[in-house]
């Protein structure tokens, strides 16, 4: 599905936290993050408890706690384990999460666990590195690597299901529609009539399986690509109109509530660069 490959196409990794830390004793109970928390253990061991279930943390292992999952990590005092972790999103737009409709199992086996403490090593490096154009790039690539190995390592054990897990393909077709961006003023009822659905069942569901309704979606999307195409160097009239928007000023306001300053003055702010002016 092309929607999809544009989800990839634009998917970015947003780092909060990172480190290797040796532990001899750890309570954390009742935790709950906005964030993927992921744990890796070269030494040692520890419990991960979700609910009524626990999960041996053992060398080798990953756990993937999904954001907003109350967990305890826990240890007895004396132990001795290394830990190897990453607080991190992994999202489309800064909106869609990948790793949900992936649906990674909570903890699973690293077989080539020395090849990702190289790559995770790489990645501290990169973040010690001076600010420059270039180490923001190292620092991107980095990243993407760590997460490459962990989904490779899960896609070779057959433990991801597919970026379209468990959702109909109508709603599938529905979000390619959106990405691709090829229809102007989309609304509910462009889909209720296409795929004979009510707008209301539409809108619930697709928030279920994405977590933004359709229309909240593709007017982000939209105001996105106005604002390069304004950064482009086309005037806000004709940006309004590519965007199919009959009034300036509804197009204004709409911009203007989202984005956080006019287009006019988000222009400004953002003029169209040289190849000589970069870098």
């Amino acid at each position: 599905m092309n929607g999809y490959k544009g989800m990839i196409d634009n998917a970015t990794v947003q780092i909060y936290e990172y480190g290797i830390d040796r532990q001899t004793y750890m309570n954390h109970t009742n935790r709950i993050f906005p964030f993927y928390v992921m744990s890796y253990i070269s030494e040692g061991a520890a419990l991960l408890r979700i609910g009524n279930k626990e999960y041996e943390h053992l060398p080798n292992k990953v756990i993937l706690v999904p954001p907003y999952t109350r967990h305890d990590h826990v240890m007895p005092q004396g132990s001795n384990t290394l830990f190897w972790w990453w607080h991190f999103d992994y999202k489309v737009y800064d909106t869609i999460d990948l790793l949900k409709l992936i649906r990674l199992p909570m903890i699973f086996t690293l077989k080539h666990g020395k090849q990702f403490e190289v790559v995770f090593s790489e990645y501290i490096k990169t973040m010690d590195l001076p600010s420059s154009l270039c180490n923001t790039l190292r620092r991107k690539a980095s990243s993407m690597n760590v997460l490459a190995h962990l989904l490779g390592e899960a896609e070779e054990e057959n433990l991801t299901h597919g970026i379209d897990a468990g959702i109909p393909n109508v709603f599938q077709e529905m979000l390619d529609i959106i990405v691709s961006g090829d229809v102007n003023n989309l609304n509910l009822q462009y889909f209720a009539d296409k795929y004979n659905m009510h707008p209301t069942y539409i809108s619930n569901r697709f928030s279920g399986y994405f977590g933004i309704p359709p229309i909240k979606l593709y007017r982000k999307l939209q105001l996105e690509r106005a604002a390069q195409a304004l950064n482009s160097g086309k005037s806000v009239s004709e940006v309004a109109e590519m965007f199919g928007f009959s009034d300036v000023s509804v197009f204004s306001r709409l911009f203007t509530s989202n984005i956080g300053v006019s287009p006019s003055k988000y222009a400004k702010l953002n003029p169209p660069k040289h190849l000589s002016e970069i870098g």
